[in-house]
């Protein structure tokens, strides 16, 4: 049967129901009678609320169609996979049959990066649409980068005024921009809401700043004025960590993103941070000998952890990337988002997770969605699986799957959707469905539901396209891998090789 992602358990009898999935459903949840006909109390096919152990139940009969769960989350997954065995015919024969389902992990997100290339409300509203037809749950919205603040803070409005624009991308000579405003962002946190989807806002920190210190030069260590980043890569002007402005700056960042997301989790970044400017910065230096630290590393874990306390007050649960971990001090409430793909970190969040830490699995390779299908390929995707990679014993701490499109190279909204989908269905099988890969049958099932992307008039990869043989997949690989190089600052790997400075030098 073509469900995506893979129910737990599917009890099929004999016979059917003719359903026309243009018609009127008994449901008092909107969203729901929006995926169908409308709402109508006399229809045969039933959406209600009740006990039961599973995410939803789904039971088809001869007479009808009847959709249980204790939650409208519940019911809306129902409704979606009811959708989905329509297989995009207005009158179909159901088969008779119950589905008794529920997800694998409770953390199952895709991440639109923003900040590199302003996508409006639409195309965000359309993401969320598409993702929640496949379960997802979370969106991690990367707001903030070198090349683009996105937000619009009133106390601080120089972010959006100068943040939020850059001269050109990569030498092209054009202007790019574009900010949210609070009711843009409540108009993206309601729409995903009634999908069901946590909309998870990051605030990359401490390094990927540039467009913050160009707004407010005074939050750097050397208060010289700077510019929106136009190149990509590693960029050296990031917050100080010795200045007690930037403390106060960001809790007033925090305090009205806090208002515009009200979910739990609250990304803060903390990846490839470039310490070149912290080696000499005196403020920094004084504020290494005071807290008696011992490399630049355990700066960057101060400077974390009383971020953390900070965003505390908010309700907030913080995500960081990996890096995070090399201080040795992060604080244990933090969930670390595995990206990284040498051994030392690997092995960093495998101890972390055996240890208690929460996890989410959203390895580059081969979760990046930015790389083309020849360097990260469908079957790739698909067979990545979480406990191979950490170790059968932190199953309990993996929190769950994300699938990152960063957007360096992707400057529209069809290149956007094409490198999303269908690439992140597999992803999202793996964050719903039970243990086991079988390939074939995601395959075949995988095309019984791309109907609903056509729905949406989503343009995305081909199928044939997305495994390709080993001569295309090293033809992309390079010219992907050239692509890179020409659209990166000239000094981002002195910046690379400054993420590995142990002391201040003054």
């Amino acid at each position: 049967m073509n469900i995506l992602p893979k129910p737990f358990r599917i009890d099929i009898g004999e016979g059917g129901f003719s359903f026309r999935a243009d018609g009127k459903v008994a449901t008092d949840m909107p969203v729901i009678a929006a995926m169908f006909g409308g709402a109508d109390a006399a229809s045969r096919v039933r959406f209600r609320k009740g006990d039961t152990e599973w995410d939803y139940e789904l039971k088809i009969t001869k007479q009808g169609v009847t959709a249980l769960a204790a939650t409208e989350e519940g019911l809306f997954h129902a409704a979606v996979t009811l959708l989905q065995l329509t297989g995009g015919s207005l009158e179909t024969d159901l088969p008779v049959c119950t589905v008794y389902d529920k997800p694998r992990f409770g953390y199952r997100a895709g991440m639109i990066d923003v900040s590199r290339h302003f996508f409006g409300v639409d195309v965000i509203k359309k993401m969320i649409d598409t993702m929640a037809l496949f379960k997802f749950n979370h969106l991690h919205f990367h707001v903030s980068d070198d090349q683009g603040f996105r937000l619009r803070i009133d106390a601080l409005p120089k972010l959006h005024q100068i943040g939020s624009e850059r001269k050109g991308t990569c030498g092209d000579g054009e202007p790019h921009g574009g900010y949210y405003t609070k009711a843009q962002i409540k108009e993206i946190v309601d729409y995903a809401a009634e999908r069901f989807i946590e909309i998870v806002p990051e605030l990359d920190l401490p390094g990927h700043t540039r467009a913050i210190v160009a707004a407010y030069p005074e939050l750097s260590c050397s208060g010289k004025a700077t510019e929106v980043a136009s190149w990509f890569g590693i960029h050296s002007k990031i917050l100080c960590t010795g200045k007690e402005r930037v403390y106060e700056a960001l809790d007033k960042i925090f305090a009205e993103m806090a208002e515009m997301f009200p979910g739990k989790l609250f990304h803060l970044g903390g990846d490839e941070v470039a310490k070149l400017e912290w080696a000499k910065c005196p403020d920094c230096a004084a504020t290494y000998r005071r807290e008696g630290l011992k490399n630049l590393e355990e700066l960057q874990g101060y400077f974390t952890n009383r971020v953390i306390n900070m965003l505390k007050k908010y309700g907030k649960t913080p995500i960081l990337w990996n890096e995070a971990l090399n201080s040795g001090t992060l604080d244990k409430s933090a969930v670390v988002q595995y990206w990284t793909t040498d051994r030392p970190s690997a092995e960093k969040v495998k101890k972390a997770v055996q240890e208690g830490r929460k996890v989410i699995m959203s390895r580059c390779a081969p979760y990046y969605l930015d790389y083309p299908c020849g360097v990260h390929s469908l079957k790739a995707m698909y067979e990545l699986e979480p406990l191979e990679e950490l170790g059968k014993e932190s199953e309990k701490g993996i929190m769950g799957v994300e699938c990152p499109l960063w957007t360096e190279h992707v400057a529209d909204a069809e290149t956007l959707f094409r490198r999303f989908y269908p690439r992140a269905l597999a992803v999202a099988e793996t964050g719903w469905s039970a243990p086991g890969k079988d390939r074939a049958d995601f395959m075949e099932r995988l095309k019984g539901v791309l109907f609903l992307l056509d729905r949406k008039g989503v343009v995305y990869t081909p199928l044939d396209e997305c495994d390709p043989g080993k001569i295309k997949s090293a033809l992309q690989a390079a010219a992907f891998g050239m692509k890179m190089q020409r659209r990166c600052d000239p000094t981002s790997a002195r910046n690379w090789r400054s993420m590995r400075l142990r002391e201040p030098r003054v």
